[in-house]
């Protein structure tokens, strides 16, 4: 079927017509959406930034385990993280009081000594006088 050059010209303007009305009335607000939506993308880091973060990590890193061995606690350096200097102090210094008082507990105890009375120790002496005062101090 071939057309004349008028309805060749009358097709190409319904066709451009129908695009304008699509583009406006449905591609528009996609895109708008796209772009906002592109404003929460995170941003891309160059290699520089790459490397500043991983060199403040090596340093906060070594900063810890310098404060560990200052504390005498370099053995809990596998359990123990901090993002800044305050941080690190809180638990070392929180590390610290807790095996302090673990320490304290754990120290000996004898659990069959016991006190014993000046009667007792008469007593024990065969000393009656000695038993007769204690029960009458």
């Amino acid at each position: 079927m071939e057309f004349t050059e008028e309805q060749q010209t009358h097709i190409n303007q319904i066709i451009a017509d129908e695009k304008a009305t699509w583009e406006s009335e449905q591609l528009a607000p996609v895109i708008a959406e796209r772009d906002e939506l592109l404003k929460f993308q995170p941003k891309e880091e160059s290699e520089q930034e790459k490397m500043i973060k991983q060199l403040q990590a090596e340093l906060n890193h070594q900063r810890l385990v310098s404060a560990l061995e200052k504390a005498n606690l370099i053995d809990f350096i596998d359990y123990v993280s901090a993002d800044d200097e305050s941080e690190m102090q809180s638990k070392i210094d929180n590390l610290s009081t807790v095996l302090e008082a673990r320490t304290v507990n754990k120290s000996f105890v004898p659990d069959n000594h016991k006190q014993t009375s000046a009667y007792e120790r008469s007593a024990a002496k065969g000393d009656t006088l000695g038993m007769i005062k204690a029960l009458f101090k």
